[in-house]
């Protein structure tokens, strides 16, 4: 009797230590995964047709990081995103910058400082898409 009691003892116990394990490995990884950040849409310009927006986002990852807006490119119909054209240092309602759109396929992103510019991406969207230009603060 002793000898079942210890096996079942050793089995239950191993099954909770594989179990707790696996329980912490899984939650580890998920907020190794879980980004934390929120990002919020701020403003959206649509172009002259009607077809693109530009979407402005706001970006908040926490306390040990600024604001960041993000601004990205769509089709309104959901066939083709930018991603982020351009990213700024800051809350939008605290930066200075225009989003305009020339022409139905050209929108421009214009008065922003440049000491505010985190990151501009390359624009590589292939033809029937948008092109955007960017104009930076004089002064």
């Amino acid at each position: 009797m002793n000898k079942v009691f210890n096996v079942l003892w050793n089995f239950g116990a191993a099954l909770f230590w594989c179990g707790l394990v696996l329980y912490l490995g899984i939650w580890g990884l998920g907020s190794l995964l879980f980004s934390g950040c929120s990002f919020d849409e701020y403003k959206e310009v649509l172009s002259p047709d009607r077809k693109m927006r530009a979407v402005v986002i706001n970006a908040d990852c926490g306390a040990t990081t600024n604001w960041q807006t993000q601004i990205f490119v769509e089709k309104l119909d959901g066939s083709k995103k930018t991603g982020n054209v351009i990213r700024l240092d800051g809350h939008p309602k605290d930066l200075d910058f225009a989003i305009s759109w020339l022409k139905k396929d050209e929108l421009l992103i214009s008065d922003f400082e440049f000491e505010k510019m985190l990151e501009v991406k390359k624009q590589d969207w292939g033809p029937d898409f948008v092109r955007v230009y960017f104009k930076v603060k004089s002064g």
